[in-house]
């Protein structure tokens, strides 16, 4: 749970945005889905996570944060776990957020809303209880306020990197002959919870990685494909823990009881690709910009990038790929993934290789640890 003064720190934030965008109030919803941008801002003014449906609060032109608890249960644990501390009690969620609004004269005008999130049976339910009101989309605003980071955030992320750590060295240990993915994946999986992980979104590849002949699946969950590994194969993952409402991801390849040349290669390059864009990886470069000396390097190796090339994380796990046209600024205490898809005439998937990184004024911290060497079990 994060400290009193960083829940003052995100609510006067949204508190001057009510201002500046003239609002009644926000109505932040969300949900517990592993997604894009809005999906976890209702985790970063709450910080609470949502573990079924979809959940609604309000935030007034004062800062006050106000809650809909389904029982009394519930607004107890908002007020003892969560930056929630007035709730009112309601199983309909809009209605109990209807009723905040009444409580504070508020029943005409514009209120901010994250539309990707909301949704529009909610929209259509809120105006038949106060015909008044009118919806303004303000998830730029929002993702704004949610760039700039504090110190809270930042050891937050370092934490569930040691966490992605233990997590891949537990894989190695369990990437052999015989090894069934649903194993390896457990075995990642225990070593995390075991550190503190709250929840994991984890993908899996193996097969044969061969130049000429490559025959690695896509990556995909345990659960629609769950192959036995064989000497010579390779196994690739994304592993991705969440730690107090905050993603941090590395991504490996592993050969599977021997070396292989043709995995080594496109590891080297993939490596190649990254340092070239941490190179240039500093507050104040467009994402864009660091794209393109990935894109040079690979280029002059013989090879291409395509996407994915990585992402921003925090409360949620994507919330903006690195990419080419993105001209987002890096920004202080942004957690940047660099997994680069380098690819070839023959190998038009390439590999799974990459890991997180905190931008800083000067450059960026590098928060795992694990070795960038490729493992061979």
């Amino acid at each position: 749970m994060f400290s009193d003064k960083e829940r003052a720190r995100r609510l006067n934030a949204t508190a001057g945005l009510i201002r500046d965008e003239e609002l009644q109030a926000i109505w932040i919803t969300g949900n517990g889905t592993v997604a894009t941008n809005d999906f976890g801002c209702y985790r970063y003014f709450t910080d609470c996570r949502v573990s079924f449906y979809v959940a609604g609060a309000v935030i007034t032109p004062q800062g006050d944060l106000i809650g809909v608890a389904k029982d009394e249960n519930e607004r107890q644990t908002f007020y003892k776990e969560t930056f929630v501390k007035e709730a009112v009690i309601n199983r309909d969620q809009v209605a109990g957020a209807a009723e905040i609004l009444r409580s504070k004269g508020i029943t005409k005008g514009r209120i901010g809303v994250l539309t990707d999130v909301l949704p529009s049976a909610w929209k259509h339910r809120m105006l038949e209880y106060i015909p008044g009101l009118e919806f303004v989309d303000v998830s730029d605003q929002v993702f704004a306020l949610r760039t700039v980071k504090s110190m809270e955030e930042i050891e937050t992320q370092r934490i569930c990197a040691k966490i992605a750590d233990a997590g891949y060295a537990a894989i190695c240990e369990a990437s052999v002959p015989g090894a069934r993915e649903s194993e390896i994946v457990a075995a990642g999986n225990y070593a995390m919870q075991k550190m503190g992980m709250e929840q994991s979104f984890m993908l899996i590849s193996s097969g044969r990685f061969s130049i000429e002949n490559n025959t690695m699946q896509l990556l995909h969950h345990t659960s629609s494909i769950d192959n036995v590994l064989s000497k010579g194969d390779s196994v690739a993952l994304e592993m991705t823990p969440r730690y107090n409402g905050y993603w941090t991801q590395i991504v490996r390849t592993i050969s599977v009881g021997a070396p292989n040349p043709d995995l080594e290669e496109f590891v080297r390059v993939t490596r190649g690709t990254i340092e070239a864009g941490k190179k240039v990886m500093k507050a104040g470069i467009p994402i864009s910009e660091m794209v393109a000396e990935m894109d040079r390097y690979a280029v002059a190796e013989g090879y291409r990038l395509r996407e994915p090339m990585g992402h921003i994380c925090a409360v949620d796990l994507n919330e903006e790929r690195v990419s080419k046209n993105n001209q987002r600024l890096l920004t202080p205490g942004m957690c940047v993934i660099l997994h680069p898809t380098v690819v070839s005439d023959q190998v038009p998937n390439g590999i799974f290789w990459g890991e997180s990184y905190i931008v800083t004024d000067t450059g960026y911290e590098t928060i795992m640890s694990s070795s960038t060497e490729l493992y061979v079990s």
